[in-house]
């Protein structure tokens, strides 16, 4: 059976897109397998790590951020077999590769304007140009839809 595969970052956009792949799963039957994408360490980019997302160990990861993720998948009272990856790459190619086989993709979606489109770029955009499974990209929260948002915490890799 297929998954749904859901992108998970500590942002509301992504709280969202969460509730409705846990709501679509129950639906369907089908398991949630949720992937929080963490930026590839400027020491391993240069050996050529980006581009090929791999689990990264928990006991990698800082605790309280680690937990701050877990907190959130646990959110929606997970179903058994549903999980949560840790992976090492950007958003996109990371839920790209995670929704290989995937019946779909899920992903929240967010309003970069100006020079937050250059540098962050748009993960919905690069899913929906690279991804061979179908893209659910799930509005921001009636209340943030064009108003600007606070940037994302950091992710902390490493304790």
């Amino acid at each position: 059976m297929s998954e749904i595969v859901v992108g998970l970052d500590l942002s509301p956009s992504s709280e969202v897109a969460l509730k409705w792949a846990a709501d679509y799963a129950r639906m369907s039957g089908q398991p949630v397998r949720a992937v929080h994408a963490m930026p590839v360490p400027s020491a391993l980019a240069s050996v050529g790590v980006l581009g090929m997302p791999s689990p990264e160990p928990l006991d990698d990861i800082d605790e309280v951020y680690r937990r701050d993720v877990e907190e959130m998948f646990a959110s929606v009272s997970p179903e058994p077999g549903w999980r949560l990856d840790f992976f090492v790459d950007d958003a996109g190619p990371a839920l790209v590769a995670a929704g290989a086989e995937a019946a779909v993709i899920v992903v929240g979606t967010r309003e970069h304007t100006g020079i937050g489109r250059l540098i962050y770029g748009s993960v919905s955009r690069y899913c929906l140009s690279h991804a061979r499974c179908p893209i659910v990209a799930v509005p921001p929260p009636q209340g943030q839809r064009g108003a600007a948002r606070p940037a994302d915490p950091e992710p902390h890799p490493a304790s």
